[in-house]
């Protein structure tokens, strides 16, 4: 397995083939294809078969054509990683073969462990229950008679009978869901042994459900106490695309793309900790007044009494007490045009720490934010 930690270079012996398809990594597409540059940085070394290898901000595992398996770990500690993914649709799944989960402190271990704990928490409370149509031709009889379906299937007869009753099951298509993605989570492999146990403990519980064919559907009407393992469920089965699809990868696990995860987080942070304000996301902002239009979108713009108050620019890097001129000049921009004078950049960071300057009647302010898990659940 070759173990990476997003951003950081490190020096790895690779076959040419190895090499060679990591390279095609390091071209991103901003075409309707919407390619991730995965990997920043692919350099040879001095010695034959060595390179230098730098990944960019996703997090995640996938499989090379040659075998090994690419793990992508994040620079936040496991806990706090899954605290500010909080599970919920930030990730692709690809459509290709599953990839081993074995070794490291990878994200399938991570969605399986939560899944588990969920799953578990959801069948000690009862899994839930729908009625179904069924169709009775044998006694006991139960419902009403069937007229079409006698007709069907004994002419008429007057000495047989068939009935339509509706039973109470658990074979509804919200368990369906589930039991699918319990089915696909038991064919990998983990490094916790416990983990593995755990799973196939569960079947017990999904024995009588039919597995789901297709978990793109929303499911309207969730009880409050599925609605964590609905969407780690739909991550599992999710298919979308978030590496080039065809030849050039072998089989993906799960990648998530950190700095829209950042984003997100900042956004729940500021809402939590602003609940009287409207917190905009990717708000407009008109760059000049004469000639052809050039905007730009701020990440998040706080609203007090229907006007702008304040822009925030979320930068997934650490924290630094001076940040340098161009995202000072970007932040100034954005505060100018919307005619504001306090103006943030917000990294992630494990304490909280707050730096202010001006730039003319703007307060620019650089701020480290810890990840709190009342930021998530506020969220």
């Amino acid at each position: 397995m070759i173990e990476l930690t997003e951003y950081e270079t490190r020096t790895i012996q690779l076959s040419q083939d190895e090499a060679y398809e990591l390279s095609s990594l390091t071209r991103g597409s901003a075409d309707k294809t919407q390619q991730p540059r995965v990997v920043e940085r692919l350099a040879p070394t001095g010695q034959v078969g060595v390179y230098d290898i730098q990944p960019g901000p996703y997090v995640g595992r996938f499989r090379l054509r040659s075998g090994r398996v690419v793990d992508i770990s994040s620079r936040f500690a496991f806990r706090d990683l899954a605290l500010l993914l909080g599970l919920g649709g930030k990730a692709a799944l690809l459509r290709h073969g599953a990839t081993s989960a074995q070794g490291g402190a990878g994200l399938m271990d991570l969605i399986a462990l939560a899944f588990v704990r969920e799953a578990e928490r959801v069948a000690g409370q009862g899994l839930a229950k729908g009625y179904k149509q069924t169709t009775v031709a044998r006694p006991p009889y139960a419902g009403v008679p069937a007229v079409t379906a006698h007709l069907n299937a004994h002419a008429g007869r007057a000495d047989r009978l068939v009935t339509t009753t509706k039973r109470l099951t658990a074979d509804i298509e919200l368990n369906r869901l589930i039991a699918s993605a319990h089915g696909k989570l038991c064919q990998l492999t983990y490094q916790d042994k416990q983990l593995e146990a755990r799973l196939r403990q569960l079947a017990p519980v999904f024995r009588n459900i039919n597995a789901a064919e297709d978990g793109s559907r929303q499911l309207p009407m969730l009880p409050a106490r599925y609605r964590e393992i609905h969407d780690l469920a739909r991550l599992v089965l999710d298919h979308r695309t978030a590496l080039p699809d065809g030849s050039g990868v072998a089989g993906v696990g799960v990648l998530f793309n950190m700095t829209k995860v950042w984003e997100s987080y900042v956004g729940r942070w500021l809402r939590t900790h602003q609940p009287e304000a409207v917190v905009h996301s990717q708000y407009p902002i008109s760059l000049v007044d004469i000639g052809p239009a050039r905007r730009a979108r701020a990440d998040y713009v706080v609203e007090l009494g229907g006007r702008p108050a304040a822009v925030y620019d979320a930068k997934y890097r650490p924290w630094k007490e001076w940040p340098n001129a161009a995202e000072l000049y970007q932040l100034f921009t954005y505060a100018s045009r919307l005619c504001v004078d306090h103006a943030a950049l917000v990294y992630p960071g494990t304490e909280t720490l707050s730096r202010q300057m001006t730039m003319g009647n703007v307060v620019v302010e650089a701020i480290a934010v810890p990840i709190e898990e009342t930021a998530i659940q506020d969220g």
